[in-house]
């Protein structure tokens, strides 16, 4: 067993440094803005996003040490870069997301590192099951609000009346059945 102290410790040391640096740049970076993007909005133009979001695009990327950047791009642009790679727009994985202000922002999500950083993530349903859009529609009260009416108690009164017509008229029948019969 070979031992190479000195050519795995640099290595470590300099992915541990740059991890140190782009959580530091998190922190002191303006919120939906980077620097490491020249395509990104800058600071002064975050106030128009929530007056025209159909102008922007959010993108996030998920970056190796398990923190998200997201800043806006125009969304006339196809084509941005984030440090030295550049990443393409594809408008079938663009997502809509509601915002807290209410308005909702075209998204796409895209990973950092050596697994194919060009294309976004897409979160289309690859399984035979249902899907999440019909199991949230399936738990929706409205839905349901129409087959059993909830708090109306005018219906009340005419159940008891037919059951007691249904209980009177099945014991009219058994009497006609065994003691008028025989």
């Amino acid at each position: 067993m070979k031992l190479h102290f000195g050519k795995k410790k640099p290595k470590i040391q300099e992915e541990k440094k740059g991890f140190i640096i782009d959580t530091i740049q998190e922190q002191i970076e303006v919120p939906m803005t980077t620097i490491y993007s020249p395509e990104s909005i800058k600071d002064k133009e975050l106030k128009n996003v929530p007056k025209k979001p159909r102008n922007y695009i959010e993108i996030n990327i998920i970056k190796k040490i398990r923190v998200v950047d997201s800043f806006y791009i125009p969304s006339n642009i196809k084509k941005f870069h984030y440090k030295e790679t550049q990443y393409k727009i594809d408008e079938g994985k663009i997502y809509l997301i509601p915002t807290k202000t209410g308005f909702l922002m075209p998204t796409s999500f895209y990973y950092e590192g050596d697994i194919v950083p060009v294309e976004p993530i897409d979160f289309k349903q690859t399984n035979e099951g249902i899907t999440g859009k019909e199991l949230s529609l399936l738990y929706d009260i409205e839905l349901f609000r129409g087959l059993f009416p909830f708090n109306e108690t005018k219906y009340n009164l005419w159940i008891v009346f037919f059951q007691i017509i249904a209980i009177g008229s099945f014991l009219v029948g058994i009497y006609f059945l065994f003691f008028r019969g025989a």
